[in-house]
């Protein structure tokens, strides 16, 4: 096809018009501001961040809110921050109630679920306690989960990447899978104390995933009529939440399916705990006959006992025996029981019962090795040298008192 000069004149000036057309819009793109502020103070913030965090402010620009006119004012507030004020947790910081001005219902749904009481839970503990004298380790460690999810919304969703990861294959039946099969949960809830990601990942739920996008972490665990991350329900809700949750199971399998498969979750769950129950047992007789002194890792019942549980139990400054069965008990039975309850034969089985096994045995030898060294000093007087715990260099001792 040939074109004539006048032709190509025209095709130009159409094009610059065109440009100046949309470029006339996106400058003039309505802004959803905040009740007060002006154009210029979020132009002002805009270019003060565009310049400090360039691949941020361009996420933003790219995302839903940049595209809407949701400025950073409408988040971060109106104020410009100085140089000593821009710290991770200040700026980062943006209240759950600061999304629900706009975003309502989930605000609604997340009050509902175990999240809001991370922070209480993460506090009230005996690991979180010693990490006083150890505070980049408590931040990091502790509150890089605990603190973010009960206090903000982004610990699991993105502000500056809001939409979803683009699409990376095509699925069967037209369906695009994204990739995003684990919602953000898995930022927290992976590890040894509870590995929902690793047992999903090891499961024919991912496999299937892979292929079709669903199920994800959100298929199974959110009612979406009500906005709730139905299995974190809080409170006397958590019964019906749990119900709720094998409800949905029906999408993909028939009753008896479900019925038989939450069974055996259950009896595995029981089963579990006994074994961790008998563990107990055995270290509470060496605290009652004197052979076991409680450690300064404990927290203690009205009889002077160390807890062994969740809330009670560290993994530092305590005996060998009581560090196995903190592994025992908050490793090899979460496993086993969060193996279970997500299909995964490797972590029920081998990385679960497998390792609860393992820490039983090895907690039964120590407790009959204590008795036997015991006896032996009674008989023979023998004095017993014990070297000092490890101290954090700005621990104090005192870490604990608030909770004992």
């Amino acid at each position: 096809m040939k074109f004539n000069t006048k032709t190509v004149l025209w095709i130009v000036v159409g094009v610059l018009l065109l440009g100046g057309i949309i470029l006339f819009s996106m400058s003039n793109q309505s802004l959803v501001l905040p009740a007060g502020a002006t154009t210029e103070e979020a132009k002002a913030f805009e270019e003060q961040y565009k310049e400090k965090t360039p691949l941020k402010y361009q996420l933003w620009k790219d995302s839903a809110h940049g595209k809407n006119g949701v400025t950073c004012i409408n988040c971060h507030e109106r104020k410009v921050l100085e140089a000593e004020d821009l710290k991770y947790a200040d700026f980062a910081k943006v209240s759950p109630e600061t999304c629900a001005k706009c975003h309502e219902k989930e605000y609604a749904g997340w009050k509902d679920t175990r999240h809001v009481e991370a922070v209480a839970f993460s506090q009230k503990n005996v690991r979180n306690k010693l990490l006083d004298g150890f505070v980049p380790m408590q931040n990091q460690g502790c509150d890089n989960c605990h603190i973010k999810v009960g206090n903000t919304c982004t610990s699991c969703h993105q502000a500056h990447v809001t939409d979803l990861p683009k699409p990376e294959k095509q699925a069967h039946q037209g369906q695009m899978t994204t990739g995003n099969f684990t919602n953000g949960c898995e930022n927290c809830h992976m590890g040894p104390d509870h590995p929902q990601r690793e047992a999903y990942e090891s499961s024919v739920h991912y496999q299937v995933a892979q292929s079709t996008g669903q199920p994800t972490c959100n298929t199974c665990h959110t009612d979406p009529d009500n906005n709730h991350l139905i299995i974190q329900l809080k409170g006397d809700n958590a019964a019906e939440g749990r119900d709720k949750l094998w409800s949905n199971c029906l999408q993909c399998h028939t009753e008896e399916y479900v019925a038989d498969a939450r069974a055996n979750v259950e009896a595995i769950k029981k089963e579990s705990g006994r074994l961790v129950e008998a563990s107990r047992e055995i270290i509470r007789d060496l605290y009652r006959d004197g052979v076991l002194k409680p450690s300064y890792g404990s927290l203690l019942d009205e009889n002077g006992v160390p807890l062994l549980n969740a809330k009670g139990t560290s993994y530092s400054h305590v005996s060998h025996i009581e560090s196995l069965m903190f592994e025992l008990f908050k490793y090899a039975d979460a496993t086993t029981v969060k193996g279970a309850q997500h299909f995964s034969a490797d972590y029920t089985h081998w990385h679960g019962l497998g390792d609860l096994w393992s820490k039983y045995i090895a907690i039964k030898e120590e407790a009959e090795r204590l008795y036997l060294e015991a006896g032996i000093k009674k008989q023979l007087n023998l004095e017993t040298v014990e070297y000092p715990m490890f101290k954090y260099e700005n621990e104090t001792g005192r870490e604990l008192e608030s909770l004992k």
